[in-house]
């Protein structure tokens, strides 16, 4: 199976693609659950992402059919089905199609600025240990 998430992928007559979206590739983590499950689910990590879909490395728990609830940072809660299962991965079509590129804009771990702040040390050049 090719690395392709589904969504607004859909095989004509002659068994050609008519994805209507290009897909971003991208590395981010993700919860993933199934559907009405309690709990945070599991982290995934997600490898593209179009409005439509996504690829993601998941557990075998997942099969094509099965209802999900994911939560992608940038983008909040959604809902979809399995597309496809294969090999430690599956794809996953969103209910309702998403702005992709909200998946790229990450929050900050923290709020705190000076956090990382560079520390500033008097009568010693950068890169030098001390003796």
């Amino acid at each position: 199976m090719e690395d392709t998430p589904i969504g607004s992928h859909t095989p004509d007559a002659t068994g050609e693609s008519q994805r209507r979206d290009q897909r971003d590739s991208l590395f981010v983590l993700a919860k993933l659950r199934p559907e009405g499950e309690p709990g945070e689910g599991e982290t995934v990590r997600v490898r593209n992402v179009s409005s439509g879909g996504l690829m993601a490395d998941a557990s075998d728990l997942y099969r094509p059919g099965m209802r999900v609830e994911l939560e992608l940072e940038g983008i909040g809660a959604m809902n979809g089905a399995v597309a496809w299962s294969e090999a430690g991965r599956i794809g996953i079509a969103f209910d309702h199609p998403i702005d992709k590129s909200r998946a790229r804009k990450v929050k900050p771990k923290t709020e705190n600025p000076d956090l990382f702040r560079p520390l500033i040390v008097k009568d010693r050049r950068p890169g030098l240990k001390p003796r």
